[in-house]
C-alpha cells in the first residue's frame, strides 16, 4: 500500500482544534479525494496458544461485537454510509473518507451516492477529545449510545483511548415500527416486538443509524495515515467493544490495542470477512445464527489466507 505520510502534531495544529464544536454544525459533505487507494493487505499475528476445545472465531465475535439490548442481534448500517472527516488537513481528512468509503463498498454496505448527502459517520480528529466528548454529553448526549445507568454514561462521555467509537442504534419490528435504543424510560415503556415462538427469527432487525469516531492528535502522531484510515473504516462499519485487548485473530484493531507487538498496519483479510458475513447476515435472523455466518466468514477467509501462504 502505497504510504500518504505521517500524521504529527504540528501537522493537525489548529485544524483539529477547530474539530472541538458540537457535531450538529458538521453538515458539509466530505471534499473530493484522491485516486483509489491499493488493496488492503493482512498480517498474520502470532497470539496466545489457542484453546482447542474454544472457536475463537465466535468468541471473538461474541467479544467484540456486542448484541442490541432488545434482539440480541448485531447491528449494522442498513442505510447509505455517508462519511464527513474533520480535524486534519484537507487532503488528509478526504483520504480518510474515501477509504471508509472504499471498506463499505467492499464488504457490501450501502453507500450514499450524493455527494450533499447527510453524514451517519462523523470522524473527529482533534487534540482535545476529553473536551470534545463533554461538549457532546451536554449538547448531544444521543449520538453517545445507549446506557442504564450514571456510571455507564459517565464512561461514555469520558475518553482513554487514542481512537473511540460511539454508535447509535435502532430497532425495527415486522410491523415497520422503529425505536431508537437511548437512554430514555418513556421509549422502554412500549418496545418494538417481534414475532414469538421462532428460534430463528424474532422478525425484528437491529440498525446502526451513527457512527461517531473520534481521535486524539496526539495519541495518533507516530501513524501512518492509510494505517488509521483503515482502522477507522472497520470501527465505522460494525458496533465493536472491547477494542483495547490484543487479539490472537489477525485484525487492524491490534494496532491501538495494549501490549500488542507487531500488529497488523492495513485492515486484514479477517477483518474484512467480518464485515462482508455482518453485511450478508439475514438482518431478521437471531443472534446466534448472525454470529455463526460472521465467523464461518472469518474461518474461510483465515483458510485462503493459510493456503496463499503456503504456495
Amino acid at each position: 500500500m502505497t504510504r500518504r505520510g505521517k500524521i504529527t502534531a504540528g501537522l493537525l495544529g489548529a485544524a483539529a482544534l477547530a474539530a472541538s464544536p458540537s457535531l450538529a454544525k458538521q453538515t458539509e459533505p466530505p471534499p473530493a479525494a484522491a485516486a483509489p487507494a491499493p488493496t488492503v493487505s493482512g498480517v498474520v499475528v502470532n497470539g496466545q496458544k489457542a484453546d482447542p476445545l474454544v472457536d475463537r472465531t465466535s468468541e471473538f465475535v461474541r467479544q467484540h461485537l456486542p448484541q442490541s439490548v432488545i434482539t440480541e442481534q448485531y447491528p449494522r448500517f442498513h442505510v447509505d454510509v455517508c462519511v464527513k472527516v474533520v480535524g486534519l488537513p484537507e487532503g488528509f481528512d478526504a483520504f480518510v473518507a474515501k477509504r471508509v468509503v472504499e471498506v463499505a463498498k467492499e464488504v457490501g454496505a450501502p453507500v450514499a451516492k450524493a455527494a450533499d448527502c447527510t453524514p451517519n459517520v462523523n470522524v473527529v480528529f482533534t487534540t482535545e477529545p476529553a473536551m470534545l466528548m463533554s461538549d457532546i454529553a451536554k449538547r448531544k448526549d444521543i449520538l453517545l449510545g445507549f446506557y442504564y445507568s450514571q456510571a455507564q454514561f459517565k464512561k461514555l462521555r469520558s475518553f482513554t483511548r487514542p481512537v473511540e467509537a460511539r454508535y447509535v442504534t435502532r430497532n425495527i419490528d415486522q410491523f415497520g415500527n422503529s425505536r431508537l435504543e437511548i437512554h430514555d424510560p418513556l421509549a422502554w415503556t412500549d418496545p418494538p416486538h417481534g414475532r414469538a415462538g421462532s428460534r430463528l427469527t424474532a422478525s425484528m432487525s437491529t440498525e446502526i443509524m451513527h457512527s461517531l469516531i473520534v481521535a486524539d492528535a496526539g495519541k495518533a502522531a507516530g501513524e501512518k495515515i492509510d494505517t488509521v484510515a483503515d482502522y477507522i473504516a472497520v470501527l465505522a462499519l460494525a458496533r465493536w467493544s472491547g477494542i483495547e485487548r490484543c487479539n490472537g485473530l489477525p485484525t487492524i484493531l491490534n494496532r491501538l490495542a495494549d501490549d500488542c507487538p507487531d500488529a497488523p498496519d492495513a485492515a486484514t483479510p479477517q477483518d474484512l470477512a467480518l464485515l462482508k458475513g455482518l453485511y450478508s447476515v439475514d438482518p431478521r435472523e437471531n443472534g446466534s445464527q448472525q454470529r455463526a455466518t460472521i465467523a464461518s466468514a472469518i474461518r474461510k477467509a483465515t483458510a485462503a489466507e493459510t493456503r496463499e501462504l503456503s504456495k
